[in-house]
């Protein structure tokens, strides 16, 4: 009897357990895919083939799919295997917009953000890494955001804003430094070099060029032959010979033939008029296909052909040149006088011996006719092209102005949301909503900014005009989280407006930013009538300060 009765206790104890474990909707898989996040930034191929092992009919659960799915993202983009559909995140995508983590919604939309890319639909790839960027003060995970901003750089140089590009590597170079890769750190400082190289700005480009000299020691072979590569075409652009000729040395000796980029090396020869050298150095490509069908080979083989006096390869070279830059919609490179001379001298050669005297006349007569005409035209065109430049400047300006205010607006909101742990939920969400409407409209004109009209002007204004709406709702929202604080301001005889107006100051915004949202010139009239009615001395303290103490006096 004892015995039975034990055993019924038993059960019963079992019974527990099981429902206990099964209730938390996760299956076996669940500490193996755990397991695999805290590895999978240095073992990435081995995390591809546990997750590849696992039978996704197993997993349970909306969670444990979209970890997997997360995970397995991860470890295919680690691993170099681009993905152009959404088939594996999808999960993650569909369950961290309302659920799981900070970091797990940060990590998503840089994944969503990367198979856009692979898509090569940049516009909604910006969209996914504004969205994390947005999330991001949560979050500690430093290396994704590094990553993020390092896609965006790419983004930026694809569209030649080479500021924004810049500024992207900047701040990934940061990152990736206090994340402690200092391959990627490195990679970002010589990317650096090249925009401002590009750029003309010999100055920032020699700040960089320092700080990869720093360390040198720590690249790896493939960063430190890019490095040279970058600092030799900055030199070909603004050093002496004596500086290109020791780099070309000290990259040639450092570094073993494999990884070394002849094309710079021998465009580097042609710079100090090494002509033998260049040709040696070009040579290293040719049993290479992919580099002998390039343009740039094709450009700098014709240009040392040219220099050495052999002009029959040279202008074979440069036939070649210009079947590839048509079939590519490259520019032409420019020749040198003697060698346009020698092509000129064969044409014209080729012209007397098919025509007569009397028809090359004529047709230098037509021709002469025909280059009267084209320059009247170009001179018609010319002006209607002022004209029209002159608008589009006066509109890209307007422009410019409206899109400076509404990111000065996105930042200052985005630096409240990220200081003000004291907020209420409701103020939050009100600020929350203004700065989503304006990173939707950063998000839909940040791939197409070249692409001005007034309809774009047209909407940035009505964007800003909303700023009166942002003010009510936040009084609202307070009205909602702190109603004594609005009724104290009703009985001192505050006008909704003026309310509106103190609440801007209880967000925690400064003088300057309260007076974006206003007339600024009603900003000192508005301040001087509250400070009548609230009793306070224009020169006894700071409104913002006396507003927040206020506030907290009512919590």
């Amino acid at each position: 009897m004892q015995i039975s009765v034990c055993m019924k206790h038993f059960v019963y104890i079992l019974f527990l357990v099981v429902c206990l474990v099964s209730c938390n909707g996760h299956s076996k898989h669940w500490e193996v895919l755990t397991q695999v996040e805290a590895y999978i930034e240095e073992r990435p191929d081995t995390a591809l083939v546990t997750l590849e092992q696992i039978d996704l009919s197993e997993l349970s659960g909306k969670e444990e799919k979209a970890k997997y799915a997360l995970l397995y993202s991860m470890a295919l983009d680690k691993n170099f295997i681009d993905k152009t559909s959404f088939e594996v995140l999808q999960p993650a995508i569909d369950y961290y917009e309302d659920n799981g983590s900070v970091t797990d919604k940060l990590r998503t939309y840089y994944y969503q953000g990367r198979i856009y890319q692979n898509m090569s639909n940049d516009a909604l790839a910006m969209e996914s890494f504004v969205n994390a960027i947005a999330v991001s003060h949560e979050s500690d995970d430093v290396l994704t955001m590094a990553r993020i901003y390092f896609a965006q750089s790419k983004i930026y140089y694809s569209l030649y804003e080479w500021d924004n590009s810049i500024e992207c590597l900047r701040k990934a170079a940061i990152l990736y430094k206090e994340a402690g890769i200092h391959h990627y750190y490195a990679d970002c400082l010589i990317l650096i070099i090249s925009g401002y190289t590009i750029k003309d700005d010999y100055e920032n480009a020699l700040l960089y060029i320092d700080k990869c000299k720093q360390i040198s020691e720590t690249m790896s072979v493939s960063s430190l032959s890019q490095f040279y590569s970058v600092y030799l075409t900055y030199l070909i652009k603004c050093g002496t010979g004596e500086e290109i000729n020791h780099i070309i040395d000290e990259y040639i000796n450092s570094i073993s033939t494999s990884y070394i980029d002849w094309l710079t090396i021998t465009n580097a020869y042609i710079s100090i008029e090494r002509y033998n050298e260049a040709l040696h150095a070009i040579s290293h490509y040719q049993n290479n296909p992919r580099i002998t069908a390039s343009l740039k080979y094709k450009a700098l083989i014709s240009k040392i052909y040219e220099k050495l006096d052999r002009y029959d390869e040279s202008l074979r070279a440069y036939k070649e040149f210009m079947v590839v830059s048509d079939s590519t919609n490259y520019a032409i490179m420019r020749q040198d006088t003697k060698f346009v001379e020698e092509r000129h001298s064969l044409e014209l050669q080729t012209l007397k011996e098919r025509e007569s005297k009397i028809r090359v006349m004529l047709w230098s007569a037509l021709s002469i006719v025909i280059l009267l005409a084209i320059i009247v035209f170009i001179r018609y065109r010319l002006k209607v092209n002022r004209m029209e430049k002159a608008i589009a400047e006066q509109e890209t300006e307007k422009y410019r102005l409206l899109y400076l205010q509404m990111e000065e607006e996105r930042d200052n909101l985005t630096n409240l949301l990220g200081q003000s742990e004291e907020l209420a939920p409701d103020v939050k969400a009100a600020v929350g909503k203004r700065l989503e409407l304006l990173n939707k409209f950063f998000t839909a004109f940040i791939t197409n900014n070249s692409d001005i009209d007034r309809t774009a002007s047209k909407e940035m204004e009505e964007l800003l005009a909303n700023k009166d709406t942002f003010m009510q709702s936040t009084k609202l929202a307070f009205a909602g989280s702190h109603p004594k604080f609005i009724k104290y301001l009703e009985d001192k005889g505050l006008t909704n407006w003026e309310i509106s107006y103190c609440c801007l100051y209880a967000l925690g915004l400064k003088g300057k930013e309260v007076g974006s949202y206003i007339k600024m010139r009603s900003h000192y009239n508005n301040s001087s009538e509250v400070r009548e009615k609230l009793g306070i001395n224009e020169h006894d303290t700071n409104l913002g300060i006396y507003i927040r103490k206020l506030l907290k006096s009512f919590e």
